[in-house]
């Protein structure tokens, strides 16, 4: 699979099904909650927002491949929704499209990594309700 054939936008729509799966399954790890308990606690981080703080918390760990892949991602954003700013939608689909390409490149290895540094910093960003 040649992942540089895929737009950015394409490597983002993956990367926010990844990034969402991965904070879900995190969530059921961390306590035994009620389905509409883990929305509440999920919805902060998976929202545009928190991406946004998240990608700029963990910039530096990121290496200048990453980086190229954030600023493509986030150059083709060219709407937002009503919940963000055109700068906080733009940074979350740089975020998603990270996660994207290094799930189709295969680089699992880095993509878990990246997961967890970024679960880490979100749950510091956006947990405001309930937790475990």
């Amino acid at each position: 699979m040649d992942v540089d054939s895929y737009s950015p936008l394409a490597w983002a729509y993956l990367g926010d099904a990844l990034w969402e799966a991965y904070v879900r399954e995190h969530l059921m790890q961390e306590c035994l909650r009620r389905a509409g308990d883990y929305h509440k606690i999920a919805v902060p981080l998976v929202s545009a927002k928190t991406q946004a703080q998240i990608i700029i918390g963990i910039w530096e760990k990121l290496s200048s491949k990453e980086q190229d892949i954030f600023r493509r991602g986030r150059n083709s954003c060219g709407s937002y929704r009503k919940n963000s700013t055109h700068q906080e939608y733009s940074y979350s689909t740089g975020f998603e499209a990270i996660m994207g390409y290094l799930y189709l490149a295969d680089e699992k290895t880095r993509l878990n990594e990246l997961l967890h540094i970024c679960y880490q910093e979100g749950k510091e960003v956006a947990i405001s309700g309930p937790t475990c």
